[in-house]
Formats: structure tokens, sequence, C-alpha cells
């Protein structure tokens, strides 16, 4: 089977290592896959083999979305697949049309989110419920008990569609030293270290994470990521003489995320919006024990099988990360708990289980 990934924008998210990890798999199965992005935001995906780009830079107002509809089209009536996956929500929206205009009968969409209210986010929220009802995509798939639930007050002829699928997690290829992995990325030595990874956003809440550091005098803080909020993390650290504590690595490619994950003492996410929280999942996994957002999408995802927790909840502000933090730091005993059920999550997100049910779905 032929198909195509479509994507809003190329670079190394959470997103972005899903549709990866479906594209392997469905490769692995002897299906042709290819992800298009609708414009090129990193350079993540400049050496990508199956990746292409329908515009090389973000799309500026009504003009610049409708050329990248067009392309998307063009370049869907080009590839001519038997099948398109879509994700995010413009990639939902765009995926959806220009499939429908090259002809393709056959449309998965993935929900990345709960439905918004107001704003351009609750336009986008309307025309997916009324896609879905209508049926321009077969099928809509949610990542967990708690985005599955965000839909029940809508119309049945949407909610026939959704399938649940969880989202798998890669292990770690191979075992990293920590020394090594520090040196690696330029992280201190003998010290106590802190890492998170995402991007660098308002709704992923880093600015908690460095205002904790002023309540945490010994504590280092090494953040993996690009994003709009990175002057501001630095201008607050800087004014708080915590400057010299707080280490910014830049964008990591998945391909490394577990050596740099390697190099923590702790894991430290204080996310203030989430539907899975995959990079807070392959910390875990990784053994890093965690200390998380007291979100329920976040209690449902970091809990093993056997019912045990596999992170340390809080509050997501700097009170409640360092709290946690200092917790975790004066007791031995609580990570060793949290890291040993972090690393049976494995168990439960398997990337082959949730490739196969992907699979399920596009052939059905």
């Amino acid at each position: 089977m032929r198909i195509v990934q479509v994507q809003t924008q190329a670079e190394a998210a959470g997103a972005q290592r899903i549709s990866d990890m479906v594209g392997e798999g469905l490769r692995a199965r002897g299906h042709d896959v290819r992800t298009v992005f609708m414009y090129r935001k990193t350079e993540a995906y400049d050496g990508d083999a199956y990746a292409d780009f329908v515009l090389t830079d973000r799309p500026k107002g009504l003009p610049g979305q409708i050329r990248a509809i067009i392309g998307l089209a063009a370049y869907l009536r080009r590839a001519r697949p038997d099948a398109v996956i879509t994700y995010q929500h413009y990639g939902n929206l765009f995926g959806t049309i220009g499939a429908r205009l090259a002809g393709v009968g056959h449309i998965v969409a993935n929900q990345s989110g709960a439905p918004h209210g107001k704003g351009v986010m609750g336009l986008l929220s309307r025309i997916d419920k009324l896609m879905g009802v209508v049926g321009l995509y077969q099928a809509n798939v949610v990542n967990s008990g708690w985005t599955e639930a965000q839909f029940e007050g809508y119309p049945l002829a949407y909610r026939r569609r959704i399938r649940r699928i969880d989202h798998g997690v890669p292990t770690p290829g191979e075992e990293f030293d920590k020394a090594t992995a520090r040196a690696s990325f330029g992280l201190p030595q003998n010290a106590w270290l802190a890492v998170s990874s995402g991007r660098l956003t308002r709704f992923k809440n880093q600015i908690a994470l460095v205002g904790a550091l002023e309540l945490l005098p010994d504590l280092h803080l090494g953040l993996a990521g690009a994003g709009p909020e990175r002057d501001t993390l630095l201008t607050l650290a800087e004014s708080r003489g915590m400057a010299e504590r707080l280490h910014l690595v830049g964008e990591v490619p998945p391909a490394r995320i577990f050596e740099f994950l390697a190099a923590g003492d702790i894991y430290a996410f204080p996310s203030t919006s989430e539907t899975f929280g995959m990079a807070c999942v392959e910390a875990a996994i990784s053994g890093l024990p965690i200390v998380a957002s007291d979100l329920a999408v976040l209690r449902e995802v970091l809990t093993a099988e056997d019912g045990e927790p596999a992170a340390l909840f809080v509050e997501p502000d700097a009170t409640g990360m360092a709290k946690g933090l200092a917790a975790m730091v004066a007791a031995p005993e609580l990570r060793a708990r949290l890291s040993a059920a972090g690393r049976r999550l494995k168990e439960k997100y398997s990337p082959a289980r949730m490739c196969a049910a992907y699979e399920a779905l596009l052939i059905a």
C-alpha cells in the first residue's frame, strides 16, 4: 500500500516522533510510506530520505495558506497514495482537503488535543467536528483515554469514527554513560542535574523550572529544545543570577534524545497542557525518576500496568516543581521506585503494537 503522512511543520517534536515511528513500522510491514510537511521549520528532517516539504518557510496569512493547500493537493496528486494519515490541527484540515482534492478515498486523522472553543483553534475544532460528522475521513485516532473523553459531547456520527491507539514510545537502543553524555552536551559533571525536553513554549512551561532554580541553589537544569520562549528563559535566569545553572542545549534530534536523558539525575515536566506527554514517557522508560505536572492525562499515561505511578505529581509552578525536585534529591528510595515503574512503561507503549493498529485501520 502507498501511504502519505501529512504533518504541519518539520521539527523535532512529539507529533513528528509519532509519524516517524508509524512510517518506519509500516515500511517494515512492506508498505511504501512518505511524510510530507506543510512547511520546513527547522533542519530536523533535512536529511530524512522519506520526508518532503510543500513550503520551505512557514505560510503567512491567507495567501500563504492557500499556497500550502494547493501545493499539498498537487503533491498528493503526483504521489497517488492509497491512503493518507494526517496529524495535528492544520495537518488534519489541510491534509483532508488536499487528499479529497487529489481523489484519495481512505483518510485517517489524528486528534492532537481537546476541542477548543475560542479563536483560530476554536474555528479549527468546529471545522474538524464538521469533517468528522460528514465522514471526510474514515477514522479519527485518539491517543489516550483522557483525550477520548474530551469528545463525549460530540454527535454520534463523529464519535463512531474515533479509534483509540495509544502512542508507541521507543526504548533506548544502547546504554549511555552519564559522564560521557554530560560531556557531549556541555553539561556539568559534578552537580545535581534536572533535565527536560520539548519545545520551549508557554504551554510547556519551562519558566516554572527556571523559577525553581532560585529555590534550589545547588541544582542545575538542562533543557533540550528550541522555541519562542528561549530568550525569556535566559533573561529570567540572568536577572536572578542563575544563568550559570541553566543549560540550553538546543534542539536534540530523535536519534540522540536518550543520550541526552542519560545525562540527567531527574526529569522535570512542568507542562500545563498535554494529550499524552511523549517526552515524559521517553524519560520514564529510560529510567529517570519523574517530577511532572499534576494533570489527569499524565496520571493516566505515567502509570504502569500494575498500577504503580512512574512520577511524583506536583503543581506546575516554581514552588511546586521545587518541592518535587527537592523531595527527589532527598529520597533515593523514591527515585528507585519511580525509575522501576517508568522502565515498565515500555510494555504498555509498544511501537510495534501502535503500528499494527494503524495498519489495521488502513487495510480495513
